[in-house]
């Protein structure tokens, strides 16, 4: 596979997600759930899981396409992909497989593909544009790409209260709205008019609510908040802030999720767009670079 840059994923950030991944696999392993339902995947088809992580999509949509199909996991994390290859070695799969690259420039030997599928892994391209249209050249003629992003962050509280807890100790830095980041995405009639640019020729988007249980399940407040201020960076924004000011700021997330635990988990509301693409019947597709 050609590009492999080395990017924060493939550094301290896949390492943090490789440090706590029983924790954020849980926590969105509902949306992956449903976005599987969604993309409606065939046995026998061959299928790129992109941003697989450590493969749990990837290891599901194998068991989907059974022998006579295929998957490649693509990530840029390295570290990730390690955990990934020791999953597949002990899951006894033979028709999966990972490698590491990036979707926004790379091109997959294994590619032209009936499907392309992604939970949460488009939000932090340079250029979105480009890399759709990259990722549409993966594609055979007619194929389907269907993918997960996060919803508007009025609509996910989760995140939110986080940022409202720690601006009052710390000025945070505004978030760039068109910038890399988990809303990249958010405003779906900018992703509908993007993704035409890049020349797909169908679309479909749908919004999914459900909840989103914070540090997995089985967290509680205290738990919880430890992966906020840990897994999540929280940390980093504070560490010039002392002791002190780290020690409130746990306790406030703390006070701030008690009422949210219940029934074995911190649950709160969650939304994620999820979204159905076409490469047009008549597109040439594998290209290789």
């Amino acid at each position: 596979m050609t590009d492999q840059p080395v990017d924060d994923w493939d550094g301290e950030l896949g390492q943090r997600w490789l440090a706590n991944i029983d924790a954020f696999e849980s926590m969105i392993a509902p949306v992956g759930d449903a976005l599987l339902t969604k993309a409606a995947i065939r046995r026998g088809e061959t299928v790129a899981d992109i941003g697989c992580g450590c493969g749990p999509n990837s290891f599901d949509i194998a068991r989907i396409v059974g022998a006579e199909g295929r998957v490649i996991g693509i990530d840029v994390s390295k570290p990730l992909l390690v955990k990934a290859e020791e999953r597949r070695s002990a899951s006894g799969l033979s028709n999966v497989a990972f490698v590491q690259g990036d979707a926004q420039t790379a091109s997959p030997d294994a590619a032209p593909f009936d499907r392309l599928f992604s939970r949460f892994g488009v939000m932090f391209f340079e250029d979105t544009q480009p890399a759709f249209a990259n990722m549409r050249s993966w594609l055979k003629p007619g194929g389907h790409f269907t993918f997960s992003c996060w919803g508007p962050p009025v609509e996910n509280p989760w995140i939110g209260f986080v940022g409202e807890i720690v601006g009052r100790h710390v000025v945070l830095p505004l978030r760039d709205p068109v910038g890399p980041g988990p809303f990249r995405l958010a405003d779906a009639e900018a992703t509908e008019a993007m993704l035409r640019e890049a020349g797909y020729d169908f679309i479909e988007i749908d919004l999914w609510r459900g909840e989103q249980h914070l540090g997995g399940m089985g967290a509680d407040p205290e738990s919880a908040a430890d992966f906020v201020m840990g897994a999540l960076g929280i940390g980093e924004a504070l560490k010039d802030s002392g002791a002190d000011a780290i020690a409130k700021v746990r306790h406030e997330v703390v006070e701030v999720l008690k009422p949210y635990h219940r029934a074995g988990a911190v649950r709160m509301d969650a939304s994620a767009w999820f979204i159905t693409i076409r490469n047009p019947a008549g597109a040439a597709a594998g290209r290789r670079e």
